[in-house]
């Protein structure tokens, strides 16, 4: 990889890695369509069961989960001393 993120994940129900116009499930409004990507299913328990379905986010929701991911990464292989502060706080 060249720095970039990669955007690319494969839709499994589209067979393709192309920005599609939908909602971004992260941080963006919900009724807003705009050119988004499939990040993978999501599954989440609530009092009607679990619903499960392919969930898309826009490239700056994805950079910024990406950040996320990277900065708890950071923080789990932190020495104990030095991991005085809970895990995804700066």
């Amino acid at each position: 990889m060249n720095g970039a993120i990669d955007l690319s994940l494969r839709d499994p129900d589209r067979s393709n890695d192309r920005p599609v116009n939908g909602r971004c499930w992260l941080g963006c409004d919900p009724e807003t369509l705009q050119p988004v990507v499939w990040i993978g299913p999501v599954s989440i328990a609530g009092p009607n069961g679990i619903a499960t379905a392919p969930a898309y986010a826009c490239p700056r929701c994805v950079r910024r989960l990406y950040a996320m991911a990277r900065a708890d990464e950071s923080e789990r292989d932190r020495p104990p001393h030095l991991a005085e502060r809970p895990r995804g706080h700066p």
